[in-house]
Order: C-alpha cells, then structure tokens, then sequence
C-alpha cells in the first residue's frame, strides 16, 4: 500500500474511532433518558406519595411527593416547573433529537466503511498490476 493510502485509511478509521464513541454516548444517553421517562410515568399514576430518589452512585433518599410539579433546569442553574406531561415532552424531543445524532453518525460510519472498502480495492488492483508488469520483465 502507498503511503498516501495508508494515510487515507489511518485518517477514515480515527474519523471511525471518534464516530463509535459518539455513537456510544448517545446510546447511553437514550437509556437514561428512557429510564427517566418510564419513571416519570410512574411518579404520576402513583397513588402512594413515597418514592425513593436515586442521589447517586446507587444510593437513594426516601421523599415524600407533596406536589407533582417538576422543576427542569434550562441552563446555568436556571430551572423552570413543569408539570409530568411537559417534562415527558421534553424527554421525548431529546429522544428525537439523539435518535436524529445517530442516525447522521450511523449514515457517516456507512460511507466511511464504503470509502475504506474502495481505498482497498485500489490496493488491490495496484497490486495486482505490479505483480503483472513485475511477470512480463
């Protein structure tokens, strides 16, 4: 393979690296903001007020829900109340949105796989074109 061509393949497959590990964090992002809205839905039909909040790394608070408002920061500490319904609406924009990043990064990992494919069979033909002329001296 040319030195230009090995190149061009170390550049597509750190172009790879980089979009698997985006395409990571969106996967985990899109878990948890599931699991977020699968527990908004239970804190709204819940008839008992007792729910135990998750302050993390698995430990968690007992609290008592005394109203069903929501406060959903908006940036720099800055927090709205919202109620169930419009904070599921929020998570389901963020869900599109991610769901929307991926796909892009999905369709990206596809060319680049095509891009790969054809830097190889260059090579190949290359190669084999060599091998010929080298036969015919």
């Amino acid at each position: 393979m040319e030195q230009q061509q090995i190149i061009q393949m170390q550049a597509l497959e750190q172009e790879a690296d980089a979009l698997n590990q985006q395409l990571q964090l969106i996967e985990q992002n899109l878990s948890e903001i599931k699991d977020l809205g699968l527990s908004l839905g239970e804190i709204e039909k819940k008839d008992n007020k007792d729910i135990l909040v998750n302050i993390g790394k698995r430990i968690y608070l007992p609290v008592e829900i005394k109203d069903n408002n929501l406060f959903v920061e908006i940036g720099k500490g800055n927090f709205v109340k919202k109620t169930g319904s419009e904070a599921r609406e929020i998570i389901e924009e963020q869900i599109k949105k991610l769901i929307i990043g991926k796909e892009e990064i999905t369709k990206r990992l596809d060319e680049l796989q095509q891009e790969a494919n054809n830097l190889m069979q260059v090579f190949i033909k290359e190669s084999q074109k060599k091998r010929k002329e080298e036969k015919e001296k």
